[in-house]
């Protein structure tokens, strides 16, 4: 499993923590700055993060339509 998952929308990239070691990485980087960076950005950025050894990939498209999300947590907090 990987430490940081990102998702790229055009001028921005945002990354999401995975794992323990993830939300540390994630916390350091949103106290230096934030966790959204521009795109441009984005080899510079996961270079630093995988030679600070965490596990970096892109975050996967969910298949589930957001109707399907707002049961899912219906569900789960009802």
């Amino acid at each position: 499993m990987a430490d940081l998952t990102y998702s790229t929308s055009g001028l921005f990239t945002m990354f999401f923590p995975e794992t323990p070691a993830g939300k540390d990485a994630w916390c350091e980087m949103e106290s230096q700055g934030g966790t959204k960076i521009f795109t441009i950005h984005l080899p510079q950025v996961l270079q630093q993060l995988r030679a600070a050894g965490y596990s970096v990939v892109k975050a996967k498209p969910s298949k589930l339509t957001m109707d399907e999300i707002f049961t899912q947590l219906d569900e789960l907090f009802a």
